[in-house]
């Protein structure tokens, strides 16, 4: 080999070592870029509605990498999402964020758009710490046709703007993202009676005499509450053993009797107990037992063979309770006997 020869080729060899370690010294110098701009933590957008061609707010949450000064934050929306191009339309909120997560310091209405780009502004970011933000408006936002993967991204960035760290985000639109609940609540109806005989006190006199008195409870989910009836087998005490009988006093006419100044039979119905549990409040109006609503212990209704409303309530109830006197009151030549009865029924029905 000649001189020559060994000379090219030691001078291509130096030129070669001297590429090798120009490359070695750029070589951190390549990466530079990736190493700034790093992937963010967490990073992801949560719609308020997933419905194709729907307008929709959402919550934008990242949770930061690099250590930087973020000035914005930049939301890059799918391709196909409908993005309002006025920046004013991008309020925010910090209030009902996700579980963990810190209010966004420093957000507020978004200073610019561009595209798909919604740019807010931001103050420092803690590295680790999680934050996130609502954004809501008029028509801001309307999402895509249904499908999977509508990719956009969440960006930090520092003034320039240079990004400080970045992540890719996905969203699934759906043709219908609600469930409708349909329940159905049974309707209730409970009816009692205290017991199923009621004596006089004492005996029959010249002097108004009453029962001991029976109960009737009712519980229902009725909306419009309730209506109780009561009818007399014999619109007065009958005895068979004499065929004597005490006629029931005056006549039903929404208007008590009192036997302060008569003679006769009577039931007197009292409102024990207005539940308060529910929406209703008994009363005995006119039609609805006005008639025996007896004012004081001589006074109480007209007695008749066909159902005779007592008390009715505009609600549902719990536990509403009318309690059922009968009074009597006779003349010194009412026949004497032991066997003196009547029997009264007593309905109730909810109205639903």
């Amino acid at each position: 080999m000649s001189l020559q020869t060994k000379q090219r080729i030691q001078s291509r060899l130096s030129a070669l070592h001297l590429l090798s370690f120009l490359f070695l010294l750029a070589l951190p110098f390549l990466f530079i870029s990736t190493s700034e701009a790093a992937n963010l933590q967490i990073g992801y957008v949560r719609l308020d509605r997933l419905a194709a061609s729907t307008t929709t707010g959402g919550t934008v949450c990242a949770q930061p990498t690099t250590v930087g000064t973020e000035t914005t934050v930049k939301v890059t929306f799918p391709t196909g999402f409908t993005v309002s191009g006025t920046a004013g339309n991008w309020t925010v909120t910090t209030t009902n964020l996700p579980s963990g997560a810190s209010a966004w310091p420093g957000i507020a209405t978004a200073t610019a758009v561009s595209g798909q780009d919604v740019t807010f502004p931001s103050t420092d970011l803690t590295v680790a710490t999680l934050y996130c933000f609502n954004f809501t408006g008029t028509s801001t936002l309307t999402t895509s046709t249904a499908g999977d993967d509508k990719v956009g991204t969440i960006t930090t960035q520092a003034t320039g703007p240079a990004t400080i760290d970045s992540a890719s985000y996905s969203l699934s639109i759906v043709s219908n993202d609600q469930i409708v609940v349909t329940a159905t609540v049974p309707p209730t109806f409970s009816f009692s009676l205290s017991g199923n005989t009621d004596t006089f006190s004492s005996n029959l006199s010249t002097t108004t005499t009453s029962t001991t008195g029976r109960t009737m409870t009712i519980s229902t989910n009725a909306a419009s509450g309730w209506v109780a009836w009561v009818k007399s087998a014999n619109a007065g005490l009958n005895s068979a053993g004499t065929g004597a009988s005490i006629a029931t006093a005056g006549t039903v006419d929404n208007t008590p009797t009192d036997l302060a100044s008569t003679t006769g039979y009577v039931l007197d119905v009292d409102i024990t107990t207005d539940s308060g549990t529910g929406t209703g409040t008994v009363s005995q109006a006119s039609n609805y037992g006005a008639e025996y609503a007896g004012a004081n212990s001589t006074s109480g209704g007209t007695l008749s063979t066909t159902f005779q409303p007592i008390g009715a309530a505009n609600g549902t109830t719990a536990g509403d309770v009318l309690t059922l006197t009968e009074r009597a009151k006779i003349t010194a030549v009412q026949a004497a006997a032991n066997d003196y009865t009547d029997t009264l029924t007593v309905v109730a029905a909810g109205r639903f």
